[in-house]
């Protein structure tokens, strides 16, 4: 079985308020099966699932679980295509309901996908 993603987590500051990756979709990923042969692109609910592994990562990492409750303002900008590399930022802002995470993917500097993910965080 293929990994969803080659990736490197870049954790650049101690807590869950800030989370950095890099990650790249290798050529044999699943996620290009049919998508688009000829001209492959990742598809937008990968880099949403990328999101959401970072994140919830993070989160677990300082011992909670995260269960994804909705995104807003999701923007897809540039295509983003097999081997490239991209890097994710995504900033926790506190919320009474649970965390959202402001969300931002670039690709050689310039933003391909931002938005905002809402979740629901509890204790492990």
């Amino acid at each position: 079985m293929t990994a969803r993603f080659n990736h490197e987590w870049l954790r650049l500051s101690g807590k869950a308020e800030r989370v950095v990756a890099r990650a790249r979709f290798p050529c044999d990923s699943y996620w290009f099966s049919g998508h688009f042969p000829g001209n492959p692109i990742v598809p937008g609910v990968a880099l949403i699932a990328l999101v959401e592994e970072a994140v919830g990562e993070q989160e677990r990492s300082e011992g909670r679980s995260l269960t994804i409750t909705g995104l807003r303002r999701v923007r897809f900008r540039l295509p983003v295509r097999p081997d490239d590399e991209v890097t994710l930022e995504a900033i926790r802002m506190p919320k009474k309901e649970g965390p959202a995470y402001v969300f931002n993917v670039y690709l050689a500097g310039e933003s391909a996908c931002s938005g905002v993910l809402t979740a629901e965080a509890s204790r492990s």
